[in-house]
């Protein structure tokens, strides 16, 4: 058994799972559990899917208005939750899955020239870069990566008996989110089952679990990442980021049906998703398929572009519900942040709600502000609160319609939500 054989075996023992695929073998894995994730949430969480909508309808108003861009960079925080040592990877794997997104969402990827000719054209720098958080939510110097020991085995599909998912919870095994707003927050750890990742749409999930799910064989391109062909080139990431941004799978939702797609009109319709690294072109639903598209599931080597219809989309979702991603500081290392209170502190009930919502805040200050602006970024209340009480009442009755957010800024910080209003 040579060295690399033997650090595969080790790793299947050590880790306790009970079945490992070695390259050659793409068909026993389940690349994404994105939307079975969504419909678990749906059901679990009931005022979800009216949210999801909402915020579809504010992404789709925004897609067609016409914004000057330029590329940002988004602070990631990288959440290592392992059992056993070699769950716990190496700070360079990390780094090198941070150099895969940065070379994919700009259009520098090696393999972007193999793109085929026909598609060539719609390949699209996404203006998107990533780093790893300079700073945490109060202002502290960070590395961007937090380092947390589980019991627990396959944390990143284990729901604990209230229902919520382990991995987003320090208390539960896992390891709190930092202020989604503000930071994408990426969790790193054994999912099991095959399963390579998920991540969360837009309004798919409450704030504390909103980011992506990675194992960490599929995670950069270094360490556990190279004993994990075809999908040893950090492409899941690139792949689930891509569901956080709002995008779907280039097929759609039904992959039986040449009726559904991604709603994106640059990315041609398609039954169903490719595996492997197939020969162009394929042909499906009468379209040649853009199987080579980072939002199938091809080999990790075979993926190549974004198009411009889905940077749109992207855009759209940053201009809108992932607006506090351009507002962050997180990425600098001298710069202090203002003190923000995690989302998940701020509870609104109720929620979709009609005249009155009620607001439980977990800070004390003496006295504060609550503003709530539309999702075109209009602020349509503003008015002094005491921010002593520990619950605010707002009549919210003459809005209309529609997906708001609620800010409180005192001299403690600013904390904020999204309300729907019914």
């Amino acid at each position: 058994m040579n060295n690399s054989a033997l650090h595969f075996f080790r790793f299947c023992l050590l880790t306790g799972i009970l079945i490992c695929w070695r390259p050659g073998h793409p068909a026993a894995q389940t690349p994404c559990m994105t939307d079975a994730h969504v419909q678990r949430n749906f059901q679990r969480l009931p005022e979800l899917p009216a949210l999801r909508q909402l915020f579809q309808d504010s992404m789709k108003r925004a897609a067609v208005q016409t914004q000057p861009r330029t590329s940002v960079t988004i602070p990631v925080v990288v959440h290592v939750v392992y059992k056993s040592n070699l769950e716990n990877i190496p700070d360079d794997q990390i780094l090198s899955q941070l150099d895969v997104l940065n070379a994919d969402y700009r259009l520098m990827n090696a393999n972007a020239m193999t793109t085929p000719a026909l598609f060539a054209p719609l390949a699209a720098d996404m203006e998107l870069e990533f780093c790893l958080a300079g700073s945490d939510p109060n202002g502290n110097p960070t590395s961007g990566i937090v380092r947390r020991e589980t019991s627990w085995n396959n944390i990143g599909q284990l729901i604990a008996p209230d229902d919520r998912p382990r991995i987003h919870y320090t208390e539960l095994g896992g390891d709190d989110a930092w202020d989604p707003e503000h930071y994408l927050n990426i969790w790193v750890c054994s999912i099991g089952g095959g399963i390579l990742g998920f991540g969360t749409y837009p309004g798919t999930a409450p704030p504390a679990e909103d980011g992506v799910v990675i194992d960490p064989r599929y995670f950069g391109t270094t360490g556990l990442a190279v004993f994990n062909a075809p999908h040893h080139l950090g492409r899941t990431a690139t792949h689930e980021i891509g569901h956080y941004f709002n995008l779907f799978h280039i097929w759609g939702d039904d992959e039986l049906s040449c009726n559904d797609d991604d709603e994106v009109t640059d990315t041609p319709t398609q039954r169903g998703p490719y595996l492997g690294c197939p020969a162009f072109p394929q042909f499906s639903c009468g379209n040649s398929a853009m199987f080579m598209n980072f939002m199938d599931y091809t080999n990790d080597a075979c993926m190549t572009l974004f198009t411009e219809g889905q940077k749109a989309r992207i855009w759209a979702t940053l201009n809108t519900v992932r607006s506090g991603l351009l507002e962050s500081n997180g990425c600098s290392t001298t710069a202090v942040q203002p003190v923000k209170v995690r989302m998940s502190s701020l509870r609104i009930s109720p929620n979709p709600g009609w005249e009155t919502v009620t607001i439980d805040v977990d800070f004390i200050a003496s006295s504060g502000v609550i503003q709530i602006y539309d999702m075109a970024g209009k602020l349509r209340i503003s008015a002094p609160i005491d921010t002593n009480a520990e619950q605010i009442q707002i009549n919210v009755a003459a809005l209309p319609a529609g997906v708001f957010q609620i800010q409180i800024l005192s001299e403690m910080g600013t904390i904020s939500g999204f309300f729907v209003k019914m």
